[in-house]
């Protein structure tokens, strides 16, 4: 079977790479989006997962009180260092980067085959990014209290001693984690998709084997988890860089091969294309991590609202991990290479295609996500954090917080789409506006409301915040494409070219509503049997409320499923 009569992937885990001649693939056609947004999705499914359970040992081992607190305010830098590094957003600015710098295809810089150049390229980048990343690492040891009081300025006393004391056990994540970045760039870059993706997975079960200690008396709890972040992020780094090792040629063999004169040239020429990368991350990483930065925001404003507020801020914006995994991230990063070579290669007409393909199968996916969450989330809170130290008033606080993020899920999964699309463009100065817009919206925002909602109900303030903050990053990334493109494209405008139909966008909208009443009203219905019975009935129901409306009201991507899958079923022999 050909590439193009494989949705354009030759092989889902890794295509339009490097090939061992040397030669460009042709662009990936938008099938292969959603065939690699799938194989990522799959592994994303386990890595949430583990997550999912990372956080109820957290919730069981401290709680959500002021231990909790100090916790959650020393890991949540690392944590937005992890989304910003190790988790995409750097990796999406460095491989935009690479694509465009001919890393990925085609003849290699100084007159080499792209496999070498990339290498050199490769190293360049590792020594440079570490000696920045080692560098700020330093700095913020030497500066953890003065870090702390501008994350947490509500803190005093002992809780601030506390969390100045666990955020310089997880600082030094931040250099793995960047380290981290770079090899899923370059996996990327090579096409390699699956490594990347099931490296969270390494990182889970490192945290939970620190977890398991402190369960058991070995270790106090709330250092054992810092510690243990600190080492899952070595042990993504290990992962992926012998895996670029393995993937990449090694160097020429023989002593006059590795003096050739344009060898050498080829290593000088890297050098200076990794300082130009490393020049272009900040603007492009600012703009990837505004939603980390909005939630670091919410974190300030909410340490002045009491305790426990931090921590149901922080186990809310963890339960929506498992939708924005599985659906934003997941369809940013399998689109980002395939806009790269597309943009580069001046084929607009398929750039947009594949833009509004990302962004219809983000939003068919998102939408009835936030609508479930908003009719199962709070009982969903009492079922999976309500044990141990975590007692009714977090679950509450919680389930408050969780309701506040939904508006802003569908923003926050789009945003991956739209900043890949951005990045391939080359608009990174401008992606790094719309991040600062939305970080002043949520705290302009935030801080009104904090003195509007008063109570328990004030945690919702900071979370409202970061949900229009997200939108407004939409709105602006929106503006950026379409100025990007003006001109560039066959049809006119960017709504016609890049965005889902109104009818479609109807459809979905209708779809995720009949997904929230139906989770809704069995949840009510199932009453008194049960908490994992309740939640399973309302899950089930819900989803296949949204996937009956889809199809009586003719969405095109389910029924293109439901003919897949009777097409599947007639194949398969019937064995009695």
């Amino acid at each position: 079977m050909s590439a193009s009569e494989n949705g354009g992937v030759e092989n889902p885990g890794r295509h339009n790479g490097p090939s061992a001649g040397g030669k460009r693939n042709e662009p990936c056609p938008t099938g292969g989006v959603a065939r690699t947004a799938a194989l990522l999705g799959g592994f994303a499914l386990v890595s949430r997962v583990l997550g999912l359970v990372r956080d109820m040992c957290m919730a069981w081992l401290v709680g959500g009180g002021a231990a909790a607190d100090a916790l959650v305010a020393a890991m949540r830098l690392p944590h937005v260092l992890r989304r910003m590094l190790g988790e995409g957003s750097l990796s999406m600015t460095l491989t935009a980067s690479l694509v465009r710098l001919g890393g990925a295809g085609g003849q290699g810089t100084g007159g080499i085959e792209a496999g070498r150049a990339l290498r050199f390229l490769a190293r360049a980048l590792a020594a440079r990014l570490g000696l920045v990343l080692a560098l700020l690492t330093v700095l913020g040891v030497v500066a953890a209290p003065w870090l702390t009081d501008v994350l947490a300025p509500g803190f005093s006393g002992p809780e601030r001693q506390q969390a100045v004391y666990l955020l310089r056990i997880c600082l030094p994540y931040a250099l793995a984690a960047g380290m981290a970045a770079l090899g899923m760039a370059l996996l990327h870059s090579m096409g390699v998709f699956w490594l990347p993706a099931v490296s969270p997975v390494l990182f889970n079960v490192v945290i939970l084997c620190f977890a398991g200690a402190a369960a058991m008396g070995q270790l106090p709890a709330a250092p054992a988890l810092a510690v243990g972040m600190l080492c899952g992020g070595v042990a993504q780094w290990l992962a992926q860089w012998l895996a670029v090792r393995r993937l990449l040629p090694p160097p020429s063999g023989g002593g006059q091969a590795r003096e050739n004169g344009t060898t050498a040239a080829a290593r000088g020429h890297a050098a200076s294309l990794a300082w130009g990368c490393i020049r272009r991350m900040p603007a492009g990483l600012l703009g990837a991590a505004a939603p980390q930065l909005a939630m670091l925001a919410a974190m300030s404003l909410a340490s002045g609202l009491g305790r426990g507020q931090v921590s149901a801020l922080y186990y809310a914006e963890r339960l929506l991990e498992l939708p924005l995994g599985l659906v934003g991230v997941c369809l940013g990063m399998a689109s980002l290479p395939a806009l790269s070579r597309l943009a580069a290669a001046e084929n607009f007409a398929l750039f947009a295609d594949q833009l509004k393909t990302a962004l219809r199968l983000t939003l068919l996916l998102s939408l009835p996500a936030a609508a479930g969450l908003w009719a199962v989330g709070p009982r969903l809170v009492e079922g999976l954090l309500r044990h141990g130290a975590f007692g009714d008033s977090a679950a509450h606080l919680t389930g408050l917080a969780l309701w506040a993020y939904l508006p802003g899920l569908p923003a926050f999964a789009v945003n991956r789409s739209l900043l890949a699309a951005c990045n391939a463009l080359g608009e990174s100065r401008r992606t790094a506006w719309s991040a600062a817009w939305a970080v002043a919206a949520t705290l302009a925002v935030g801080a009104a409301l904090v003195h509007s909602l008063s109570g328990v109900y004030g945690v919702m303030a900071p979370a409202l915040a970061v949900s229009l903050g997200l939108w407004l990053q939409s709105c602006f990334l929106l503006r950026t494409l379409g100025r990007a493109l003006r001109g560039r494209l066959p049809a006119p405008g960017l709504r016609r070219a890049c965005l889902p139909e109104f009818s479609i966008l109807l459809r979905q909208a209708l779809a995720a509503a009949a997904t929230a009443f139906a989770a809704w009203a069995l949840l009510g219905r199932l009453s008194g049997c049960g908490i994992w019975l309740e939640l399973a009935g309302a899950v089930m129901g819900g989803a296949a409320a949204w996937a009956v409306c889809l199809l009586v009201l003719g969405d095109g991507d389910a029924l293109a499923v439901a003919r897949a899958v009777t097409r599947r079923a007639r194949k398969r022999p019937f064995n009695p």
